[in-house]
């Protein structure tokens, strides 16, 4: 079913088009005139050695940098130099390599906080619709025990969210990822520094909120069997630009990639 599904999503219009980016730091060009596009539905890996430019890509599109030059379409408006509130409201997210949960409130807690205009946020509406605040945070509270239900996180809704481990908190921020209803995540590493068993759970959860929530997922990774069992199509980076795209199985045998990241082979810890 997924196949299917994925089939018809990739023949839609690209989510996220980059077209001849550049980003310049005074002398030094972190990335070159980079063209791809993302399709809607799909988990698209990125990978490359250290330094080819694929967390200041990151940046470009989530809006923490602006681009030297080029362009970048969301969703077919251009989001280029837009700061990170503003391509947060079009649906486009993302995550970082260490989690930045709020240690000293709950796992369900940091869910709630994520949607925007709480009716609660205003102290006159406290006063005035006392039933009106009441009524959204109990539809908000459901959301947030349906998205710990899908991330595999329900049994610790009310853990504080500094107790939990490593791994545990990289699904916590993909779960807060998702209590905003977003169009596109860009996942940077959320392989890193977790078990083995942990990043099964992660994958399987990544996969679940594509299928049955029509997420996309850009995700950045140096796990290569994460990346190459669970993304499809998979983009490789070196020296700011795209050397290769396409299925992992092609990716791997590209002698391109083979050349400039991978030292002459694809491996990777299981």
């Amino acid at each position: 079913m997924r196949d299917e599904d994925t089939s018809e999503l990739t023949n839609s219009p690209p989510i996220l088009q980059v077209r001849k980016v550049t980003k310049d730091f005074g002398g030094v060009r972190a990335v070159d005139r980079c063209t791809l596009d993302i399709s809607p539905g799909t988990i698209t890996g990125l990978i490359g050695p250290n330094g080819a430019g694929k967390t200041t890509l990151f940046n470009l599109v989530s809006g923490a940098l602006s681009p030297t030059s080029g362009q970048i379409l969301f969703d077919g408006t251009v989001i280029s130099g837009l700061k990170p509130h503003q391509t947060f409201a079009y649906g486009l997210m993302r995550t970082f390599q260490i989690p930045r949960e709020l240690r000293r409130m709950t796992v369900l807690e940091n869910l709630m906080l994520v949607p925007a205009q709480q009716s609660g946020e205003r102290l006159w509406a406290n006063w005035l619709t006392p039933w009106k605040v009441a009524r959204q945070e109990r539809r908000i509270q459901a959301q947030a025990l349906d998205v710990l239900e899908l991330v595999n996180l329900a049994h610790l809704a009310n853990e504080l969210a500094g107790n939990l481990s490593g791994g545990q908190k990289k699904l916590l921020e993909l779960a807060r990822t998702l209590m905003a209803e977003p169009k596109l995540v860009l996942l940077d590493e959320p392989g890193a520094g977790i078990n083995r068993t942990l990043l099964r759970d992660l994958s399987a959860n990544i996969v679940r909120a594509s299928v049955e929530r029509s997420v996309t997922f850009f995700i950045i990774e140096h796990h290569m069997r994460f990346v190459m069992t669970m993304c499809d199509p998979v983009i490789v980076m070196a020296n700011g630009g795209v050397i290769a795209e396409g299925p992992p199985e092609s990716v791997q045998r590209n002698p391109k990639v083979l050349e400039a990241y991978l030292g002459g082979r694809v491996s990777g810890p299981a």
